[in-house]
């Protein structure tokens, strides 16, 4: 193998690999998320829950100040959902989306593939957000690289006939 086809070689492996795993990461980062979210909820319901049987007792004694406390304790463990849970999943399909497409470029019609692969990319960058968005700029960068400079096809030509 010559240098310069190895060093070709290189150069598509490394290149997949950055792309797989930027647009993994932040399909994972907006796939976990909502899990996360609704760990918290779950876990508010049921310190509300424990906490129910104190307010009766507070309440039979006349005393109503806990109730402020009690509910500042339990709505703190709240975190604000940025986005809702159908977009984060649109775009963690939209990432994964990218990767398949750019992975599968490196065959015939990849230039069509690409151009499908910047724009799910693209797609996932605004419906994912900034914290997302820092996250995809690597990948993405490269796909825009391969489509703007296309690398040879990596697809053999057929043999000749009778050769």
């Amino acid at each position: 193998m010559r240098p310069s086809a190895r060093l070709s070689l290189l150069r598509d492996r490394l290149a997949i690999i950055i792309v797989v795993a930027s647009m993994g990461g932040a399909a994972a980062l907006l796939m976990m998320a909502p899990l996360v979210n609704g760990l918290f909820l779950l876990l508010r319901d049921i310190f509300g829950v424990l906490f129910l049987p104190f307010s009766f007792l507070f309440g039979m004694a006349g005393q109503t100040d806990h109730a402020q406390v009690m509910g500042h304790i339990a709505g703190g463990m709240e975190t604000g959902q940025l986005y809702h849970p159908l977009r984060m999943m649109a775009a963690a399909l939209a990432s994964t989306a990218s990767a398949v497409l750019f992975v599968l470029s490196r065959g015939t019609g990849g230039r069509a593939m690409l151009a499908a692969s910047v724009a799910g990319g693209l797609l996932a960058l605004w419906l994912g957000g900034i914290a997302t968005g820092l996250i995809l700029i690597p990948g993405l960068t490269i796909e825009i690289l391969y489509l703007l400079y296309p690398p040879p096809c990596a697809v053999r030509p057929p043999p000749a006939p009778g050769a």
